[in-house]
């Protein structure tokens, strides 16, 4: 390892401590990724920023992000993370370099260039927005949020138990009525999927108020005990997968090689012919795809190909209670208060096929659509910055419309999310006409459809493109 970081051009290095990091005849540390990948514990946390390591063991429990994000992105890259969430007044500070400890000499996934000219602008201009109007960028009203939390679990729990539970306690007239249960089942499925886009989306970003423990909390009450599927999990697959390398194949989560063809470098297969069809059928089955997934999550230590953080003693209750609880409430407790068996599976289906596919559909029309871009990683590097990728591979729908603002949690402002991701949702109908300005100053693609029809019509033709073995990767 030493001879390849001399013909890199930096200090012999000697070996110190074999499989943990060496240090150079000057006495800065010099790590792989995968030496760096060792500190990924509570006593000893290192991290990379643009290529210099930092040791912040000491640090996190004054992080004002909290512990558990910092120790979510412990022994790990976390370049476009920091410049993400943080606003230039920390980024250009000389906060972190009193934890500078050395080098990285080699990366896990190829490098974006340096923050460009275009974010700097637009992280200054909606911070300067944000100001002038007195405004927390993380929407700190209590009220709000616990309003927001209380109405959606309300909606669940509420139509859930006249639906799934209806027989135990309304009169025979609803009760055994097939519409009434489908119509509330329906309803239950939609006020999970709300509760995800509403409360967990913003909790995993750190801006669902400013409390980090009221993030954990929403984004666990709204995600394991609402829909069954891992909170943690949920971080890795989003955060540390997705909205770094967004459309990246290989590397997000949400672009796989099975079942669907999303992206042209996935090779055509004959199932691929029809998949603008079954793909619909396939969107159903999400929820259940990503508790199953979770399983797979613990017993490779891995969300794809995103590894996963050391799990805590709080993170392994929360995770297994999660379980526990959504399986009572969705599937015993029915069965407890006299309901068939056969009553309670057809409403449990009925709800989550109708969250998942509502989730699905509203997602694939973000990033899955006939002008959005895919990013291909095969040279190793980017010629673009990270900001411009973001925008490139995104795609925003339905402006100026509260009805679908309201029904996608302001997540179909896309393009404003992934460029401000530690923003509250919402702000995003405020701050998306300085968004479009700056990325019309600067040449970057803009990528928006008028209404959610038109987008949710752009991304099943792009499955039907991919669907054509003609479209083969190069």
């Amino acid at each position: 390892m030493g001879k390849g970081a001399g013909k890199g051009g930096r200090a012999a290095v000697k070996d110190v401590n074999p499989g943990l990091q060496t240090v150079s005849s000057t006495g800065r540390v010099q790590v792989t990724w995968e030496q760096l990948a060792k500190h990924n514990t509570p006593e000893d946390l290192w991290v990379a920023i643009r290529g210099k390591v930092y040791d912040l063991t000491t640090y996190q429990n004054r992080h004002p992000g909290g512990f558990r994000l910092l120790r979510l992105g412990a022994g790990r890259d976390v370049t476009h993370l920091f410049e993400a969430y943080h606003p230039l007044k920390i980024l250009d500070s000389d906060i972190l370099d009193k934890f500078e400890v050395g080098d990285l000499l080699t990366s896990e996934y190829p490098t974006y260039p340096p923050m460009s000219p275009f974010y700097r602008t637009l992280k200054a201009r909606v911070q300067t927005y944000l100001d002038d109007k007195g405004q927390d960028s993380q929407y700190t009203s209590w009220v709000t949020q616990l309003v927001r939390v209380g109405v959606l679990a309300g909606m669940i729990l509420g139509f859930y138990a006249l639906s799934a539970c209806g027989p135990a306690f309304l009169p025979p007239v609803y009760a055994d009525s097939l519409l009434f249960a489908t119509v509330f089942s329906i309803l239950a499925g939609v006020g999970r999927a709300l509760i995800g886009v509403h409360t967990m989306h913003d909790s995993s970003h750190g801006c669902y108020g400013n409390k980090p423990w009221l993030w954990n909390l929403t984004g666990w009450i709204s995600n394991d005990l609402s829909n069954g599927a891992s909170y943690y999990g949920w971080l890795h697959q989003h955060v540390l997968g997705h909205h770094v390398y967004c459309n990246s194949y290989g590397i997000d989560p949400d672009v796989r090689p099975f079942p669907l063809r999303l992206a042209p470098d996935i090779e055509w297969a004959w199932y691929h012919r029809y998949q603008h069809i079954w793909a619909h059928f396939a969107y159903c089955m999400l929820s259940w795809s990503h508790r199953f997934e979770d399983f797979s999550f613990i017993s490779n230590q891995a969300y794809d190909s995103i590894r996963m953080a050391p799990m805590s003693l709080e993170t392994k209750v929360m995770f297994w209670g999660g379980k526990a609880l959504w399986f009572f409430w969705q599937l015993v407790l029915p069965l407890m208060l006299g309901v068939s068996w056969k009553h309670m599976l057809f409403c449990h289906f009925i709800a989550e096929a109708t969250g998942s596919y509502y989730l699905s559909i509203s997602f694939q029309a973000n990033h899955v659509a006939e002008e959005v871009s895919f990013q291909n990683h095969k040279d190793g590097k980017h010629t673009m910055d990270w900001a411009a990728a973001q925008a490139e591979t995104t795609q925003d729908y339905g402006h100026g419309s509260w009805p679908v603002f309201l029904l996608t949690g302001g997540l179909n402002y896309q393009v404003v999310h992934h460029l401000l991701p530690g923003i509250s949702q919402l702000h995003y109908m405020n701050i998306q006409p300085i968004v479009k300005t700056t990325c019309e100053e600067f040449g970057i693609k803009y990528n928006h459809r008028p209404s959610f029809c038109s987008a949710a019509y752009s991304h099943v033709h792009h499955l039907y493109t991919m669907g054509q073995p003609s479209i083969k990767a190069d």
